[in-house]
């Protein structure tokens, strides 16, 4: 299972904080099937380190996180 969760205002868009996906799929398949394909730009994590490579193998046991940029100050 692969856990996927949701920050800001992608929470807001898709209405949760964390989905579910089973099965082993790419990063860009993980983020079309939550329905996130539109979201520009968008910061992703894997297992808590931030990636950009949408060809990576997600595998059962991973958690994928789904965050807008952050805006220090």
């Amino acid at each position: 299972m692969i856990r996927v969760l949701f920050f800001g205002m992608i929470a807001d868009k898709v209405g949760k904080q964390s989905t579910t996906l089973q099965g082993d799929m790419l990063l860009g398949d993980v983020i079309a099937a939550v329905g996130c394909a539109d979201v520009k730009p968008l910061l992703v994590a894997v297992n808590q380190e931030q990636v950009t490579d949408m060809a990576m193998m997600i595998k059962d046991g991973d958690e994928v996180a789904l965050m807008p940029p952050f805006s220090g100050g």
